[in-house]
């Protein structure tokens, strides 16, 4: 409690407090984009734990953790929308929570039952939980205690908890406390239902007297940005249904279903951020007071619940699905898995048909389209094979969006134009560019699929050679964004075409040096796709462009290098060997020359021609593809350790790696906040080639050292969880530290371009690790991981943390 007897003056109290609860409309700062990242972890996991127990009973259980799941998340939006998460101790206090999930996601599947040789999954899941949970509370209660003189009602916010959490811990000691004969499962399905009910009648009970919605900017992108999250788990859920180990064969009804997915995907994507999403925020935007918050918790945090519920029942069924689209599988696609994927798909429908309502007043004519069509083509789906029971939902989803561009055009168009300036109020970077983003994670994760296929020197060289495709790809769509308008339907599209080629891209990544018997050569799914996204970049940027002879110029420059490049990709393929053998130096040689030109061809194109218009839009596209390496980084790790016991070893090197990426990403902010100052003080004709330089090329050794990161720690972690006193395996822990080199260097080199100097600081860091590397090489894995993070620890906290810039309001 903070009183006038504490010492310090309240009026001091008040004003330093002030500064932490002023938020600028929209802000969304990187460190809860992070913590999102985190939860979306957790989110992928409750597909693992109901795929595991695929029973009435284990998808009451998953349910039950989704509950709980999303009202943690809840709670730091809440805490987000009142209180900075980047100032202060608060970037310490993020940590604390991402680590925590981490954790519960870790041990998530083993919620309701332990496994033998490791603690008690149950108890480190709901400690873990607890742990989070407590974070927004114990911040807002001091944040607000005594700020207006009086003892405000956060404190009721508490009682909910008090209750909750007994019931919580007495449901996960139940395996350890009763005999085995007893009926443990049930007993802790009803505490966790109680508990769950407790939370939440507690939450609806409280009222807008205890908060207030002090930024709808900031309020209503945070749960779109977690709907846009949520719709990338199911993304990746579409890659992970054959595992992640590469071998399987890839086949048409691979591809097929895979392109399926994504179009269902992209539909419901469509659904949110076409009309739901700016109507919703425009509807808070009128309201005031405690009218403002109570739509603000009944339209968002109520609502929004069963939108990312169906989204998980979604990504189970697309799971099920997709692993049953080749004939030797076709017996595991039921009547079980066809209920879930259309339930998931009817249970979003209904979600965002009630936020419609809700906020808007309006009953949405093509969801009920929707929904009437899934419930019709329900009995056939269940009859037909995987693949064309895809098609039937893919064809029913399209249809809504079909439906309001010709039945309902008119009506439409009129709900449009009443919406039209909340939909241009953009926070930086379109929903469709964050959309094509998700499927980079994906393809991320498959490349760290391919270094563990291919655990040697040159499998790493391949990994590399591959995100530096994936890379040079994305740049020039974030050019296309960056140059033309964002929210006109042709880009729209466009970024959706390649989110497709991206995913189908993504799952040949593991076979892109070799091929598998039994099915489609990997090289040439990977190069036919990449030709596919830049032929795409380049006419539809061509089409938007006719009208500004500039950017015509930059076309006609750029093509001709990737043109070059391209047809060696396409030639490299042809020299492959056949099936199981190694690739050839003349592949190699012809892969890495293509590189080297596609790469070059950025300055070709001159610096008088690169142009960028708007700044904020352009490094906000580049900050959101790092923070989801970081992202990708954590995903790839808990990945490893989906069947490893928990022990106090594990746990430690959880922590330690979160440590590791938040230290790295602190110095990241650091450098970026001084580039951003930097691009603002440079005259127009310096401005565009230095956004290149640090943008485009430089930032790929920070994206290339993080993909080494991930590929390290999930062979550090998983070597922990199983053998904690041996020596690391030698690539993982090389790549590792290279990793952190690589990331360190870019890192330099950016601070460098932008200042025009050395950073001593900076260049020390990166001696420490490379002499650091050998030293630690025979320590255990854990050893070698506390003294990595240590380093990482001393870099950060001589990094003085910048005050951050607010997410642009617009564009």
């Amino acid at each position: 409690m903070v009183n006038s007897g504490s010492g310090v003056p309240p009026e001091r109290v008040r004003a330093g407090l002030s500064r932490l609860i002023a938020l600028a409309p929209g802000s969304v700062t990187r460190l809860e984009l992070f913590l999102d990242l985190v939860f979306v972890y957790a989110f992928l996991n409750v597909t693992e734990l109901m795929s595991a127990n695929f029973h009435p009973v284990g998808l009451l259980q998953a349910g039950l953790v989704v509950l709980l799941l999303w009202r943690c998340w809840a709670s730091y939006a809440s805490l987000g929308n009142l209180v900075r998460l980047d100032r202060g101790i608060m970037p310490l206090v993020v940590l604390v929570a991402a680590a925590s999930m981490f954790v519960v996601g870790v041990t998530l599947p083993e919620a309701f039952a332990d496994r033998s040789h490791g603690m008690p999954g149950p108890l480190v899941f709901v400690v873990a939980f607890l742990l989070a949970r407590l974070g927004p509370l114990l911040i807002a209660t001091f944040a607000l205690w005594n700020i207006d003189g009086r003892r405000p009602p956060v404190r009721l916010a508490w009682l909910p908890l008090f209750v909750s959490a007994p019931l919580l811990l007495c449901a996960a000691s139940l395996p350890l406390l009763l005999p085995a004969w007893t009926p443990v499962e049930h007993v802790q399905l009803v505490l966790f239902a109680v508990a769950v009910g407790v939370d939440y009648v507690g939450l609806w009970a409280l009222g807008a007297g205890t908060w207030q919605l002090t930024s709808v900017g900031h309020w209503a992108e945070r749960y779109s940005l977690i709907v846009l999250i949520a719709l990338g788990e199911t993304i990746i859920s579409i890659g992970t249904s054959r595992g992640l180990v590469g071998d399987p064969p890839i086949t048409w009804s691979v591809i097929s279903g895979s392109f399926l997915g994504i179009v269902v995907i992209a539909a419901l994507w469509w659904t949110y951020f076409d009309l739901a999403k700016p109507a919703a925020e425009q509807a808070l935007q009128r309201l005031s007071g405690g009218a403002r918050s109570v739509l603000g918790r009944d339209a968002y945090t109520m609502l929004h619940l069963p939108m990312i519920g169906g989204l998980i029942l979604l990504a189970l069924g697309l799971k099920h699905g997709l692993s049953a689209t080749e004939v030797r599988t076709a017996h595991q696609w039921d009547t079980g898995s066809g209920l879930v994927l259309y339930g998931g798909v009817a249970l979003y429908l209904l979600g965002l048909l009630a936020f419609e309502r809700l906020t808007t007043n309006l009953t949405g004519r093509s969801l009920i389209l929707g929904i009437a069509l899934l419930t019709a083509s329900v009995p056939l789906a269940l009859r037909v094979p995987a693949v064309a029971s895809l098609a039937i939902l893919a064809a029913a989803v399209c249809a809504m969006v079909v439906a309001d561009r010709t039945l309902f055009r008119t009506r439409h168009r009129r709900l449009h134009g009443s919406v039209a300036e909340a939909a241009t109020r953009v926070s930086g970077v379109w929903p469709h560019e964050l959309f094509l983003d998700l499927l980079i994670v994906y393809a991320f994760i498959q490349v760290t699929v391919l270094m563990t296929r291919q655990p040697s020197p040159a499998g790493a060289v391949q990994g590399l050679g591959v995100v530096v495709l994936l890379w040079w790809s994305w740049c020039y769509y974030a050019w296309l964004g960056s140059a033309t308008s964002g929210d006109s339907i042709s880009v729209r599209v466009t970024m959706l075409i390649a989110a497709a080629l991206t995913l189908v891209l993504g799952i040949a990544i593991p076979q892109a040096f070799s091929r598998v018997p039994g099915g489609l050569p990997g090289p040439l799914i990977v190069v036919t796709c990449y030709v596919a996204i830049r032929i795409l970049h380049f006419a539809s940027f061509w089409l938007a462009a006719r009208a500004d002879p500039t950017i015509r110029a930059q076309l006609s420059r750029a093509v001709v290098p990737a043109g070059a490049a391209l047809a060696l990709l396409l030639f490299a393929t042809l020299t492959f060997p056949p099936k199981g053998s190694p690739i050839t130096p003349v592949s190699a040689v012809l892969w890495g020359t293509a590189l080297a030109v596609d790469l070059g061809g950025g300055y070709l194109i001159g610096p008088r021609n690169w142009q960028i218009r708007s700044l904020d839009h352009w490094m906000e596209r580049y900050n959101l593809v790092v923070l989801i390496a970081f992202g990708e980084a954590v995903i790839s790790t808990g990945v490893a350790l989906v069947s490893a016991p928990i022990s106090p070893a594990l746990l430690l090197a959880i922590t330690l790696s979160l440590t590791l990426l938040a230290t790295l990403w602190w110095t990241y902010v650091g450098t970026d906040e001084l580039l951003y100052r930097r691009l603002r003080q440079v005259p127009n004709s310096l401005r565009a080639v230095l956004a290149r330089d640090a943008y485009t090329y430089l930032h790929l050794l920070t994206v290339a050292g993080l993909i080494l990161i991930a590929f390290g720690l999930k062979s550090t972690l998983a070597q922990v969880a199983y053998r904690p006193t041996a020596a690391p395996d030698p690539l993982g822990h090389t790549a590792l530290y290279g990793g952190v080199i690589v990331y360190l260097i870019g890192d330099q080199l950016i601070w460098q371009r932008a200042r025009g100097r050395t950073s001593r600081r900076r260049m020390l860091g990166v001696l420490l690790v490379a002499l650091s590397t050998p030293a630690t090489a025979l320590l255990p894995g854990l050893g070698a991981l506390v003294l990595l993070t240590a380093v990482g620890i001393g870099l950060a906290t001589t990094t003085p943390f910048p005050a951050t810039r607010a997410r642009p309001g617009g564009r």
